[in-house]
């Protein structure tokens, strides 16, 4: 068995989970999140309390009034670890250098080569630790590795992410929806990871 770099698998599969986080989501992304509430009826009529409607309206104005944050991602790949292998992502989205938004994930990848299991650590607003949850969901990944979607449990809401990369495998574009908003990232590869 031959030893390969860091973050590149030592038995390459075609698994459609392989090749996503792997070979092509392994690095360094840059881009732009937005999010926009869609239904300011179903959003008041939810039942996510009072917090993550706040949350909202504030994602929802921030944008608004100075344009789509920046959203930075780094995926690093661990072929190793686990039965069928693991990545690790940080998610920072951001304003002005303030964070508004950070994400560590945990992705499980399932030996039928197409599940996922997620394991997200979030953080709401620029103060660690104020709000901060742990939560579990799951991922499909679809068209031989070229696409995913997400069931995510985000601000009390289930949403439903559809993830697409570009056909040079250095783009990707995500849209997520639920009930009463919208939101999308549109990242580009920007080198290897650290």
């Amino acid at each position: 068995m031959t030893m390969e770099p860091e973050g590149i698998p030592r038995h390459r599969t075609n698994a459609p989970n392989h090749v996503y986080y792997f070979d092509i989501g392994t690095g360094i992304w840059h881009g732009k999140a937005t999010f926009r509430v869609t239904s300011w009826h179903r959003l008041r009529q939810s039942r996510i309390g009072l917090r993550n409607k706040l949350f909202a309206t504030a994602m929802h104005t921030v944008e608004l009034l100075t344009g789509a944050p920046r959203q930075s991602s780094t995926i690093v790949a661990k072929p190793d670890e686990g039965e069928f292998g693991v990545a690790h992502n940080v998610v920072r989205i951001s304003k002005f250098g303030v964070t508004l938004y950070l994400l560590k994930e945990e992705y499980v990848l399932e030996s039928d080569g197409t599940g996922v299991t997620v394991n997200g650590n979030e953080q709401l607003g620029p103060l660690p630790g104020l709000f901060a949850r742990k939560f579990t969901y799951s991922a499909v990944i679809r068209d031989e590795g070229t696409a995913a979607t997400y069931h995510m449990p985000l601000l009390g809401t289930p949403w439903v992410a559809n993830y697409q990369v570009s056909a040079d495998r250095q783009s990707l574009f995500a849209e997520l929806v639920c009930d009463w908003g919208r939101a999308t990232e549109e990242t580009h590869r920007v080198g290897a990871p650290a």
